[in-house]
């Protein structure tokens, strides 16, 4: 006799995954998110050295700017000076050193060094003449 709703739960072919190919979708996965975080972290990098070094050449522009407005007969008196970014030294970030020297009568030329004080490396240079007249 044949019994009513009960069913075989044998099948002829696999039913699920095996361990092993859980293990290897699982490696897949994992592999392919560590690369992604890293590259979302090296992003990251990028976008803070970049905001970086627009927030120094921002400050460069503005020395220059300043250095402009000044009277051709007060150049010479920047020559040597180190600016800071904020009001002291160990506050500032960028700083931007200041030469200037007579280059032919009724010229002078203006050189500005910016340097990043956390890695003491050079950013950028602007040089510029300036008539008497």
């Amino acid at each position: 006799m044949r019994q009513l709703g009960r069913r075989s739960h044998r099948s002829n072919g696999k039913a699920g995954l095996s361990l092993l190919e859980i293990t290897i979708a699982m490696s897949v996965i994992m592999t392919i998110m560590l690369a992604s975080v890293s590259a979302f972290g090296s992003s990251i990098g990028a976008v803070n050295s970049a905001r970086r070094t627009t927030r120094a050449t921002v400050f460069l522009e503005t020395v220059m700017e300043d250095l402009s407005a000044q009277p051709y007969d007060n150049l010479l008196t920047f020559n040597g000076n180190r600016i800071f970014d904020q009001a002291t030294a160990a506050a500032s970030d960028f700083a931007v050193d200041v030469a200037t020297f007579q280059t032919a009568v009724g010229m002078r030329r203006v050189d500005a060094v910016l340097t990043d004080l956390r890695t003491n490396r050079e950013l950028g240079r602007l040089a510029t003449i300036r008539s008497d007249q």
